[in-house]
C-alpha cells in the first residue's frame, strides 16, 4: 500500500470511529448501587466482557422470632413479616412454608407430642398443621385477640395460649377456645409456665408476673415490678421455670430475676451479663441456662448466679429467640441470622439460604428495580439498599412480572398482583388461574395485559380487573411473550405465534420436538427463541436458522436478552451463570466475577439497561450487577469491519 493510499485510510478509520462514537455510543445513565461497588472487599474496576458484582440483596431477612425442631430433626423458623421457613437439611437449605397462612408475621411456634404444630400469629390468630407444616388451618374459634403471643401445653392436656387481652384455654387441642382470663381481662401476655401441679404464671407487657393457683378461679399479681437504678421495670418478655420450683423472669431493661418460692420474693440474677434487654430464657437436658439478649447469647451452668458470654462470633448478635435441645445443642435466631452450636464448640451460620431467597424476576420501575422472589415477595432498591414491599401479598412467591404504562404486575402462585408504578399497595387481580398454571405476564403497547397459562391465552383491557380467554390460543400452553411496537408474540410448546393492532393471531414457526422456553424480539434482526439448549434466529425475510456458537453442552438457557444499544450483543443466563456474545451469537465468552474467575451460579433472568449496567436475578447469591464493555468496544470493532471492505 503506497503512502497516499495509507494516509487515506487513517483519515477513513478517524472519519468511522468519531462518527460511530459521537452518534453510537451507549447513552450512559446512572444506576443503581453504582457507588456502592467501589467498597466491595477487594474491589476490582470492570475488565474486558461482563465483570458481575453483588448488591448485597436482596437479603429478604426478617428477624427470627420462634424457632422449633420437630422428632424428625427438620427445623422451624417464624419470622416477623416473611413467614414460615422449614429446613429439612439443618440448615442446608430452606424453603416457605405458608400454604394456608393468613399472616406472615409469626410470634411463636409449639409442638403437641402427636406432632400437631402450632403457630401464633400477630394479626391473624392461631393455625395448625397437622402434615409437618406443609399446610395450615385456621383454630381460632373463640378466640377473642388475633395476637397470639405464646401457647403452651398443661400437664392435663388443655393448652393455653397467651394474647393481647389475656389467657385462652382449649380442651380439645385447639378446636375451641374459650377466656381463662378473670384478673387478666385486656392485658397483654407474653409468656406463660406451669409446673406439674398446673400452678400457673403469665409474664405480661406492662403490668409484670401474675399466678393463678391450681383449680383456682382467677389471676392474681404477685409482682408488679422490678426495681432496677431507681425505676420499675413492669415489662416481662419471657417466663422460664427450673425443676418446677424456681421462677426465672427476663425483663426488657433490668436483666433476669429468680425466685424459689413461688414468687414470693425475688433476686436479681444477671451477675455477668452487659446487655439487660432480655429477650428469651431456654434450658437444655443438662439443665444449663440460657439468656437471649439485645448483644448476644449468656449461659449459666450454676442457676443463673454467674452468666458467661458465648463467643466465637456471637457476641454482638441482637438475639430474639431461642431453642436449646435436651442434647445441649442450642439455636440462635436473631436480626441477622440463624445460628446452630453449643457452648463448646465454634459457632455456624444456617441462614445462607435463609437469607437470600431465589430471585427469580427483575424490572425497571421508573428510576428503580423491582425485585420478585421465592417465597420473600418483592423488594425495592432504596439508597443503594434493598427494602422489603410486600405490603398487600399474601403469596410471597412472584414468578414474573411486567410493567405497564400505570401499574406493575406481578405473577404469583396463587394469582396476579397490581401496584400502581412507584407505590407501595399490591392489590390482588381477579384472574383466571384457577383454569390452569401461569407461566408468563407481559405488558402490550395499548396497556393491554396478557397472561400465558398451561391452558392457554387470556388478555385484560382494564388494568387486570376482568380477563378474557384468547380463542386462537384456547389449548396452547404459553411460556414467553415478546414485545416489539405494535406487534406482540407469544411462545407456545411447539409453536411461535404473533399479532398486531392491523392482524389476528397467527402461527409463525412450528416446531416438532422440545418446546420453545423463551422468545426475544430484536428491532432491525428478527426474533430469537430458545428450545432445547439451543437459540434460534428468524431474520426480517422470514428465514430461520441456529445460532451455532460454541455455547457448552449440557447448560439450561433460563433467560435470554440483548443490548439495546446493538442487537448484535446478546446475553444468555443460565444454570451455569452468565454467558455473553458481542457478534451474534457466533461466539459465547463466559461473564467474570469481580474477584477474579467466571460465575458459575443460575441466572433466572437478564435484565439490560440503557446504562451498560445490566441486572441479573440468580437462585442463591441475589441480584447481580453486570458492567459490560462490549457495546463500547463495538463501535470501533464496526469502524475496523468497514474498513476492511474499503478496495485501495
Amino acid at each position: 500500500m503506497s503512502v497516499k493510499k495509507a494516509f487515506i485510510a487513517l483519515i477513513v478509520v478517524a472519519i468511522f470511529v468519531g462518527v460511530g462514537t459521537f452518534f453510537n455510543q451507549p447513552r450512559e445513565q446512572p444506576f443503581p448501587f453504582s457507588g456502592a461497588l467501589e467498597v466491595l472487599p477487594d474491589y476490582q474496576t470492570p475488565g474486558e466482557g461482563v465483570t458481575l458484582y453483588p448488591t448485597g440483596g436482596p437479603f429478604g431477612f426478617d428477624v427470627i422470632e420462634t424457632i422449633a425442631t420437630g422428632k424428625d430433626g427438620a427445623i422451624y423458623v417464624g419470622t416477623f413479616g416473611g413467614g414460615l421457613f422449614k429446613s429439612k437439611d439443618k440448615g442446608e437449605s430452606w424453603r416457605p412454608t405458608n400454604r394456608g397462612l393468613h399472616d406472615k408475621f409469626i410470634s411463636t411456634l409449639f409442638f403437641l407430642e402427636d406432632g400437631k404444630l402450632f403457630v401464633g400469629t400477630i394479626r391473624a390468630g392461631l393455625f395448625m398443621s397437622e402434615d409437618q407444616g406443609e399446610h395450615w388451618v385456621s383454630v381460632n374459634t373463640g378466640l377473642e385477640n388475633t395476637d397470639v403471643k405464646t401457647l403452651i401445653v398443661l400437664p392435663s392436656g388443655d393448652l393455653l395460649a397467651g394474647t393481647g387481652k389475656g389467657v385462652y384455654i382449649s380442651r380439645d387441642k385447639g378446636a375451641l377456645w374459650k377466656p381463662f382470663n378473670t384478673g387478666l381481662d385486656h392485658t397483654q401476655v407474653r409468656s406463660l409456665v406451669s409446673t406439674k401441679d398446673q400452678t400457673l404464671y403469665a409474664g405480661t407487657q406492662g403490668i409484670g408476673i401474675f399466678k393463678r393457683d391450681p383449680n383456682g378461679k382467677e389471676w392474681y399479681s404477685i409482682v408488679n415490678g422490678f426495681a432496677y437504678r431507681g425505676l420499675e421495670e413492669r415489662v416481662v418478655r419471657t417466663l422460664l421455670l427450673v425443676r418446677d420450683e424456681v421462677l426465672f423472669a427476663g425483663t426488657m431493661t433490668a436483666g433476669i430475676f429468680r425466685s424459689a418460692d413461688g414468687g414470693e420474693t425475688w433476686q436479681s440474677a444477671s451477675a455477668g451479663i452487659n446487655n439487660l434487654s432480655i429477650r428469651t430464657l431456654d434450658m437444655d437436658g443438662a439443665g444449663i441456662l440460657y439468656a437471649g439478649t439485645g448483644e448476644g447469647v449468656y449461659f449459666s451452668d450454676n442457676e443463673g448466679k454467674r452468666w458467661t458470654l458465648l463467643s466465637e462470633g456471637m457476641e454482638n448478635v441482637q438475639v430474639h429467640s431461642l431453642n436449646a435441645l435436651r442434647s445441649g445443642d442450642l439455636y440462635v435466631g436473631s436480626s441477622s441470622g440463624l445460628y446452630f452450636g453449643t457452648i463448646k464448640t465454634a459457632w455456624q451460620s444456617l441462614h445462607d439460604q435463609l437469607l437470600i431467597s431465589p430471585v427469580l424476576s427483575l424490572v425497571y420501575e421508573q428510576d428503580r428495580i423491582t425485585v420478585g422472589t421465592e417465597g420473600k415477595g418483592t423488594y425495592v432498591n432504596q439508597d443503594d439498599n434493598w427494602m422489603s414491599d410486600n405490603l398487600g401479598l399474601v403469596n410471597l412467591t412472584i414468578r414474573a412480572m411486567a410493567r405497564g404504562k400505570v401499574f406493575l404486575y406481578a405473577l404469583s402462585n396463587d394469582g396476579v398482583y397490581r401496584r400502581q408504578l412507584g407505590r407501595h399497595q399490591w392489590k390482588l387481580l381477579n384472574d383466571p388461574l384457577e383454569s390452569g398454571e401461569a407461566f408468563s405476564v407481559v405488558v402490550d403497547h395499548a396497556d393491554r395485559v396478557y397472561l400465558g397459562l398451561s391452558n392457554g391465552l387470556f388478555v385484560s383491557e382494564d388494568h387486570g380487573e376482568n380477563w378474557a380467554r384468547v380463542p386462537a390460543l384456547a389449548s396452547e400452553v404459553i411460556r414467553s411473550f415478546s414485545v416489539s411496537g405494535t406487534q406482540l408474540f407469544a411462545a407456545s410448546n411447539n409453536q411461535i405465534w404473533t399479532k398486531s393492532d392491523e392482524t389476528p393471531w397467527e402461527k409463525l414457526m412450528t416446531k416438532e420436538g422440545s418446546p420453545f422456553q423463551l422468545i426475544l424480539w430484536r428491532p432491525q434482526k428478527g426474533l430469537l427463541a430458545v428450545s432445547d439448549q439451543k437459540v434460534w434466529e428468524r431474520d426480517l425475510q422470514g428465514i430461520w436458522r441456529e445460532l451455532k456458537g460454541a455455547i457448552p453442552e449440557g447448560i439450561q438457557i433460563l433467560s435470554i436478552a440483548t443490548d439495546p444499544h446493538n442487537s448484535e450483543i446478546l446475553y444468555l443466563g443460565t444454570d451455569q451463570g452468565l454467558f455473553w456474545s458481542r457478534d451474534n451469537g457466533n461466539s459465547w465468552a463466559h461473564a467474570h466475577f469481580y474477584q477474579g474467575g467466571p460465575f458459575k451460579g443460575k441466572i433466572h433472568q437478564v435484565l439490560p439497561t440503557d446504562s451498560s449496567a445490566i441486572w441479573l436475578a440468580t437462585d442463591a447469591d441475589g441480584v447481580f450487577l453486570g458492567i459490560s464493555k462490549a457495546a463500547r468496544r463495538n463501535v470501533l470493532d464496526k469502524s475496523i469491519d468497514a474498513l476492511k471492505q474499503i478496495k485501495f
